[in-house]
């Protein structure tokens, strides 16, 4: 069972968190109790426009958010680790995130088996943990809503660590069941099959990262599968195949960072590909760089997506009869309402740990997109011209 976490139990519960340090960190010998949550105040400088759900008013119920994690060493090889996500978003459902069991046979072999994080990306792992990464907010670019972040399944890691480099090498099973969204329309997907291999390497001040995903995924959307239905009964079978509901989904990603005490320089991309209506081919990117000079943190990001459709089919004819129109032009009025979000953020920022646990961020961002393209803005009016400022203030905790 899934709910929604009432916006003025999250604020009750950071605030009493802010001023119980005790609660920092809370241990035995056998458990640990830790947390995170993150309070995120946006605005947007165009009245004609939502992006990501912000608009020109004040908002904290976009990304708001507070998690609770147990860990329970069972045996000296063997633990349990659970976390539950409490959201302020209605795109997200609260509840559990993670669950599942930890088997350590040796110092350089783990696994780990039930519901755990999907490792798409650089930073998966700690997403939701704005504590974790120097910015607001992880670009929407190279970081999109719609992928679906947990599976449940096995994963297995392996350490090879020497003098000159660490290599960590990951490789996963699984599959994922639940309601998602996806080109604006919430529906129902299951991917079978669900695997994927994660190599990282850290040389020096030098972190790489590379991985590849895949899976057979399935969506359930009835006026679809009711008009492809139609169309087969008819004999338009191009048309049918164009409006496939089911096929692989292949995930590819490339990352390396550069760190100092003084600097950094990071950089992500990556490729989507699924073979199916609704999920665009999708390539996306980011670069950002920062400045350290303790307790504060100054950076600027550039990132950019191109999303692209397959064409329609052209098996139905035009102008032979009203009834074939009336079908060819349902047909096509489909892939004209698809969102096409290619977009570009430039992104300046600064951080301030203000203590141990405990910081703030503000950033703004230029969003900006092509005349005819939605760039993930939500709009009525046709002459917006896809372009705004978006503003976000972050207090981050980890407890």
């Amino acid at each position: 069972m899934t709910y929604r976490i009432p916006y003025l139990l999250l604020v009750s519960s950071l605030v009493w968190l802010f001023f119980t340090p005790s609660l920092y960190a809370e241990s035995n010998d056998k458990l640990q109790l830790s947390g995170f949550a993150r309070v995120v105040m946006g605005y947007l400088d165009d009245k004609d426009a939502e992006y990501l759900g912000y608009d020109n008013s004040i908002s904290v119920d976009k990304e708001s958010l507070i998690g609770l994690q147990a860990d329970y060493q069972i045996l000296d090889n063997l633990a349990i680790t659970g976390q539950l996500i409490g959201h302020t978003a209605e795109q997200r459902d609260s509840g559990i995130e993670w669950l599942y069991l930890t088997y350590t046979p040796t110092n350089s072999l783990r696994f780990k088996l039930g519901r755990q994080r999907t490792p798409f990306l650089n930073y998966s792992d700690v997403i939701d943990v704005g504590y974790a990464y120097p910015w607001a907010t992880l670009p929407q670019q190279t970081y999109p809503r719609h992928f679906f972040s947990t599976f449940d399944g096995l994963m297995a890691n392996y350490e090879i660590s020497n003098g000159l480099f660490v290599m960590d090498i990951e490789g996963y099973w699984g599959y994922f069941e639940d309601d998602v969204v996806i080109a604006e329309r919430q529906m129902k997907a299951k991917t079978d099959d669900f695997h994927g291999l994660i190599n990282t390497i850290h040389v020096n001040n030098w972190t790489f990262r590379g991985s590849y995903h895949q899976g057979k995924t399935s969506v359930e959307i009835d006026d679809i599968t009711q008009f492809s239905n139609l169309l087969s009964q008819i004999g338009f079978s191009e048309s049918v195949e164009s409006l496939a509901t089911d096929g692989t989904t292949e995930v590819f990603q490339l990352s390396a960072s550069y760190e100092t005490l003084n600097y950094f320089v990071r950089a992500e991309l990556n490729h989507i590909h699924a073979d199916f209506v609704f999920v665009p081919e999708t390539d996306g990117y980011f670069i950002s760089t920062g400045y350290n000079y303790f307790p504060f943190t100054s950076y600027i990001s550039y990132s950019k997506n191109v999303t692209e459709y397959e064409q329609p089919a052209s098996d139905i004819p035009i102008g032979l009869s009203p009834q074939l129109d009336q079908l060819a032009y349902g047909y096509l009025a489909i892939f004209d309402q698809l969102p096409v979000d290619s977009s570009e953020a430039f992104t300046l920022g600064t951080r301030w740990d203000l203590q141990a646990g405990l910081a703030l961020k503000g950033e703004v961002s230029l969003i900006r997109g092509k005349a005819d393209d939605n760039a993930f803005f939500t709009f009525d009016d046709a002459d917006f011209d896809r372009k705004a400022l978006l503003y976000l203030l972050a207090l981050e905790w980890v407890f």
